[in-house]
């Protein structure tokens, strides 16, 4: 199991935590109920930002079907992630200037605070456009509950496309950097990190689980699954009661306390790529915790850009690593080597697998098919599809 490092990071002045303005009286908050703002959504600027990671068309779709009136919708990875270029980051913060202009094509900074949502209680595309925001100094707020929520309490929705709502601003009286941010070049030697992605993920050691590339995480990081702060049922999913969601915290960071540290500003969150770490963010800023950074590159850029050392050191500890060459099937039954999977390896059906291929079989899925590298120096392809 990693220990923890317990030290201290030196920062920058220029990086201290930010603070906030609360025109719209919310002070310290970062979610707010439906009933806080049932009766004062004209007092904000309200933005859909609801997103799949396995559907670029989602947010769009669930958009056109019904959205909060007078909501303008937001595509996660068009307009709060820049392009993809010489990097293995699934979402890279846009440059912050060409995001400044972006806000002020809808109008952001116009007076108005600013209210996200999506339909993961902010996990997935709501808090990451709060962070750019709050990074850059605007008020702005998530929706606990989310759509969801919204929708239980019986209020009205508005159908159709997206569509142009706001004058264009000429000012922008707010920060040109996203100051809370920093970059795999920029991460202190001895920071504490923090990472958000789920259990499963973290605690992957031969083969990737959900968009992950490679299984792991940053050595000595402590983990903080996101999942770990939400009430998720099919009918609602919002954020635990503040004091779940302030013990789970105060639990998961008992280290950075233990460190002498009397907030958790200092820590650097990380997740897959940057989006679900800043709901983390939020809470701790919304509890009075810190306002940790992010390390917007996250495991899909740290994971690619070390890739060779970490899979030698993966094969040189577990004997084996994994490749995938399908979807990661998670929710799928467990394919050990039995009656109920028929195994198939480098395209021929093998009945009696030996030893070593069991022991790779094991950390599969039915239904999945992978290349397994070994310590031997063995490297096949399996594949284990239900008989």
């Amino acid at each position: 199991m990693d220990t923890v490092k317990k030290v201290k990071i030196d920062l920058p002045v220029s990086l201290a935590p930010m603070t906030r303005s609360n025109a719209c009286g919310h002070q310290w908050k970062v979610f707010l109920t439906v009933d806080d703002i049932a009766h004062s959504f004209m007092e904000y600027q309200v933005f859909d930002v609801r997103y799949n990671l396995a559907d670029g068309n989602y947010g769009k779709n669930a958009y056109a079907k019904g959205h909060i009136p007078s909501a303008i919708f937001v595509d996660v990875d068009e307009e709060l992630s820049g392009p993809l270029t010489n990097t293995t980051a699934r979402h890279p913060l846009p440059d912050a200037a060409k995001f400044v202009e972006w806000c002020k094509s809808r109008g952001i900074g116009s007076g108005k605070s600013v209210l996200c949502y999506d339909d993961i209680s902010g996990a997935m595309g709501a808090c990451r456009m709060w962070w750019m925001l709050h990074a850059l100094g605007v008020e702005a707020y998530v929706l606990n509950g989310g759509f969801q929520a919204y929708c239980a309490a019986g209020l009205p929705l508005e159908t159709g496309l997206p569509e142009s709502r706001t004058q264009p601003l000429e000012t922008w009286p707010y920060g040109v950097d996203f100051r809370r941010a920093l970059t795999i070049d920029e991460v202190p030697p001895n920071a504490i990190m923090v990472d958000t992605r789920s259990k499963n993920r973290f605690l992957s050691t031969v083969r990737p689980y959900g968009a992950d590339t490679l299984p792991g995480h940053i050595d000595n990081a402590i983990s903080f699954p996101w999942d770990s702060i939400l009430l998720l049922t099919d009918q609602l999913k919002c954020l635990k009661s503040e004091e779940e969601c302030r013990s789970n915290v105060l639990e998961a960071l008992q280290s950075v306390w233990d460190a002498g540290h009397s907030n958790a500003s200092n820590c650097v969150f990380y997740c897959g790529s940057g989006v679900t770490a800043t709901l983390n963010i939020a809470l701790l800023c919304h509890l009075g915790l810190g306002d940790p950074f992010l390390y917007c590159g996250s495991w899909s850029e740290y994971a690619g850009q070390f890739s060779f050392s970490i899979a030698r050191r993966i094969v040189g500890e577990h004997g084996m690593l994994f490749k995938m060459m399908s979807p990661c099937l998670g929710d799928n039954p467990k394919a050990p080597a039995s009656d109920a999977a028929t195994v198939i390896v480098d395209g021929k059906i093998v009945p009696q697998p030996d030893a070593e291929l069991s022991s790779a079989i094991a950390h599969m899925h039915l239904g999945e098919r992978a290349q397994v590298f070994f310590k031997s120096r063995r490297v096949v392809v399996i594949e284990v599809l239900p008989k």
